[in-house]
């Protein structure tokens, strides 16, 4: 069975672009920029993985984790932002469990492959 990920930026360029490189890895991908689609995403499908851009508009990366976690705990949930810090700042939700990893932009897709081969596996 085909992996489901779902991808979460408001910027549509990256939402896109990501999409396209994880379908042309195998996976069933659903990228948007909108909240409220995001949402509605995540109460209608299982996804295996999701990526949530921390500085979206309305709900940030990790309101969008919390509720992952509350609807399908078994997700592995990544955070992706350019902001410095990202790290420290996600850290405690990181040691919580509530984030599987992050990724700094611009991510190397090599990098988010091998973590997702690791966690899908």
């Amino acid at each position: 069975m085909q992996k489901r990920i779902l991808i979460v930026d408001d910027d549509l360029s990256i939402c896109n672009s990501f999409s396209m490189l994880l379908r042309l890895e195998g996976y069933e991908v659903d990228g948007t920029i909108d909240s409220e689609e995001a949402a509605m995403l995540i109460n209608k499908h299982q996804y295996n993985a999701c990526f949530f851009d921390y500085c979206t508009k309305g709900p940030n990366g990790l309101d969008f984790a919390k509720i992952m976690r509350n609807t399908n705990p078994q997700c592995a949930v990544f955070i992706i932002s350019g902001m410095q810090g990202i790290d420290v700042l996600c850290a405690k939700q990181m040691e919580a469990g509530l984030l599987t990893g992050i990724f700094r932009k611009p991510f190397d897709i090599a990098e988010v492959l091998q973590n997702l081969t690791v966690v899908l596996a």
